[in-house]
């Protein structure tokens, strides 16, 4: 008994050690993020080129404006100008009139591909999808519309908490091992004055239950829009969508700020009512729709972030400041990836037997080049992707089910493509 239980040890310790080494070491840094990798054997492109040049042209406008002079890519900083140089470079192919064959060809020919750090390999990335919801309301609380999508609140402070990392103050005056990133770390919060001299102390904002269950906000006039309670929900989510009232008339919201507390997925607390290999957008909606009033709030308030909202005159931006791509913009954690990058993404697509379907049928593989424009709450660390899919049911019926591994690179102009385009060639 006594050798058997050695031997059990024994194997115990050695699938400890070999489960210890198999895990990949957390990284906190850009330079990491990344590295160089052989380019796919085949470049594909399922969408028109035209819809990639209109991407990159604002790309190129909104990174001309804004103060950042570098973009990393792993151990590899482009300047800004450079980039933007090799950028132009490419829509300038697509606005020739090249063939897909062509201008694959000069992708390949002129930029290394940069292949992402990922969670359990490099490349390999977790791709979700997100759309532009279009939802009926109302201007006044109904009983059917009885949800509003709020402004934000005058008591919603931002707290540049990097700005304390990378100064060393307080807390963060030692960060030697690089525990926190300074290029991303930001608190929200509530400003309130405590004691008797009335001292300015921010503490942590009110939660989704005590906004939409105790009434934290009510009566103070923020109201931009009354909406049912899911479709609110959702549009958080998505962080950004259109209201269409009983007239015809539409306003186009977006976001704003948010109450600063983690995304947490509802799905997680519906796996036993709903089958993992069914769990999508369509299938916790139609589940949400089934429940009374205080089992749905109860469901709604496991997930205690909150989005507020801005009216907006055009269409909805990026968190760069550009208009979102169809099918091409993505959104990704900016502490690892660059805004305004162009990246090229393997993933599976959903295609569906018919319009009203909302299972797909069948998945196909497919390739496309990709805008790093966006970010999300959700979406953090250096392999999670968020694709935006376009905007009302049908963008949501596919956006709803994708979430799948994929393969992620990034574009990187190689030193001879900057020497010609810098010398006019």
């Amino acid at each position: 008994m006594k050798m058997v239980s050695i031997i059990r040890l024994s194997v115990f310790f050695a699938s400890f050690i070999l489960l210890i080494s198999c895990e990949r070491a957390v990284i906190r840094e850009a330079k990491k993020a990344m590295r160089p990798a052989t380019p796919p054997g085949v470049i594909m492109d399922d969408l028109p080129l035209n819809s990639l040049a209109e991407g990159i042209d604002e790309n190129i406008r909104r990174l001309k404006r804004l103060k950042v002079e570098t973009l990393t890519f792993g151990p590899r900083v482009v300047s800004k100008d450079d980039y933007t140089l090799a950028l132009d470079f490419l829509a300038r192919q697509i606005r020739s009139g090249v063939s897909k064959s062509e201008f694959f060809k000069a992708v390949v020919d002129n930029f290394d591909f940069y292949e992402v750090y990922g969670k359990n390999n490099w490349g390999e990335v977790f791709i979700t999808s997100y759309f532009h919801p279009v939802i009926p309301g109302s201007r006044t609380k109904t009983p059917l519309y009885s949800q509003p999508l709020y402004s934000v609140p005058s008591d919603l402070v931002r707290v540049e908490l990097g700005e304390f990392i990378k100064e060393g103050i307080g807390p963060f005056s030692s960060n030697k091992e690089g525990l926190f990133n300074h290029s991303s770390e930001v608190l929200w919060g509530r400003l309130v004055y405590l004691g008797e001299g009335m001292v300015p102390a921010v503490l942590p904002y009110y939660t989704r239950e005590e906004i939409d269950g105790l009434g934290a906000l009510e009566g103070r006039n923020l109201e931009l829009a009354w909406v049912d309670p899911i479709d609110a929900f959702f549009m958080h989510i998505q962080g950004s969508g259109t209201v269409r009232f009983g007239d015809g008339e539409e306003i186009r919201l977006g976001y704003a700020a948010r109450n600063g507390y983690p995304f947490v997925a509802i799905s997680r607390y519906l796996v036993d009512v709903i089958p993992e290999e069914k769990m999508s957008m369509q299938a916790i909606e139609n589940y949400l729709r089934g429940l009374p009033e205080e089992k749905l709030r109860e469901i709604l308030n496991k997930n205690p972030s909150y989005i507020f909202f801005k009216r907006l005159d055009g269409e909805p931006l990026t968190s760069l400041g550009t208009r979102a791509i169809e099918g091409r913009t993505i959104a990704t954690d900016p502490a690892f990836f660059p805004k305004g990058a162009l990246a090229y993404m393997e993933f599976l697509k959903p295609v569906f037997a018919n319009e009203s379907a909302s299972e797909p049928a069948r998945w196909e593989r497919v390739s496309r080049f990709v805008l790093d424009q966006d970010t999300g709450s959700a979406i953090r660390g250096p392999y999670r992707v968020d694709l935006y899919w376009g905007k009302g049911k049908d963008a949501a019926r596919y956006a709803g089910v994708i979430k799948g591994r994929g393969h992620l690179y990034y574009l990187v102009p190689k030193y001879s493509l900057l020497q010609r385009l810098r010398t006019g060639g």
